[in-house]
């Protein structure tokens, strides 16, 4: 994957596999997705699973190559792709060429996914302004600067100090380092939002992992209830089958339903908000952020536990 544009269809193949492995019963391939695959496809901390997408995987490995093409120029494939294909000019302009490589194609195919997170840190200032993308999109045609031949010789005379900058180069934006990661192309590929904490407070509790999915399919609203079937077309029928309510919503079935309402009281020292009026995101963002969301996510699991067990199995 690193030097090869993998087909759609592979990738396609590949987060199939993915899919599967995440929502499928032991032994079957059928499966219903209750979170959407971009969402999955995130890092944990912008809400997702951090499983990735196999495209995006694809190319930031071929961004490596990118990489080693502004910086490591002294390797032997390196050389060759300039002296073929370059001519002096910087990999960030690079042109699919009739007959080409396929290795050179590919990373022609990836360059627009990741050009903008190339940027130039100036050092000794060795490099060309002019001939260097140093500047962004500034057309350098339009521009044209006339010296007295006096002044030119002059200014060529004068010797460059040394720069403790070192030379000048490309950094990555996606990292902090300035060094290209293939984490950090993958993370750039994803242009994510305003980062939440409440996606790495979920993860960081301290409780078995099939809670913490559960939470984390609470904030997505996408826990599996009557009312979400009946809005997925799954079932004509979204009301709760404990207490006939009309809709069995996420919040209905681990609180308010007068079952899951019994078993709150009985824990005792349930925190007054738990009851409170609001919408599903915000209130398991409460309870994850409270100071006894150990015990409010152990009560939701066995709620909801109890509930799945009424329901398939009859028992009470």
């Amino acid at each position: 994957m690193q030097s090869l544009w993998l087909p759609q269809a592979v990738c396609n193949k590949i987060n199939q596999a993915s899919r599967t492995m995440l929502w499928a019963k032991a032994g079957s391939s059928r499966y219903w997705s209750l979170v959407g695959w971009n969402t999955i496809t995130r890092p944990k901390e912008l809400g997702g699973l951090g499983i990735r997408e196999s495209q995006q995987v694809n190319i930031s490995l071929i961004g490596k190559l990118i990489w080693d093409l502004l910086h490591s120029l002294q390797k032997p494939w390196v050389k060759i792709l300039q002296a073929k294909y370059l001519h002096g000019e910087s990999v960030l302009h690079a042109k699919k060429s009739n007959g080409a490589s396929q290795v050179w194609n590919n990373i022609v195919k990836a360059l627009p996914f990741l050009r903008q997170g190339f940027y130039p840190k100036l050092g000794a200032g060795n490099s060309s302004l002019w001939y260097e993308d140093w500047l962004g999109a500034w057309n350098f045609d339009s521009l044209f600067t006339c010296l007295p031949m006096e002044l030119a010789n002059r200014i060529q005379q004068v010797p460059i100090p040394s720069s403790p900058a070192g030379a000048d180069m490309f950094s990555w934006a996606g990292d902090s380092s300035g060094f290209y990661i293939i984490a950090s192309g993958f993370r750039f590929l994803l242009s994510p939002d305003l980062v939440d904490p409440i996606w790495k407070r979920v993860w960081k509790l301290h409780v078995p992992e099939k809670i913490k999915f559960l939470l984390w399919k609470g904030l997505h609203s996408s826990i599996p209830t009557n009312h979400f079937h009946s809005l997925c077309h799954l079932d004509s029928v979204g009301s709760c089958p404990r207490c006939s309510c009309p809709q069995e919503t996420i919040l209905h079935a681990i609180r308010d339903c007068p079952h899951s309402r019994e078993v709150w009281l009985q824990v005792g020292n349930t925190p007054s908000q738990i009851f409170s009026l609001m919408d599903c995101f915000t209130w398991f963002k409460g309870v994850i952020t409270n100071s006894a969301a150990k015990k409010l996510a152990i009560v939701i699991w066995w709620i909801w536990r109890l509930r799945n067990n009424m329901v398939f199995h009859g028992n009470n």
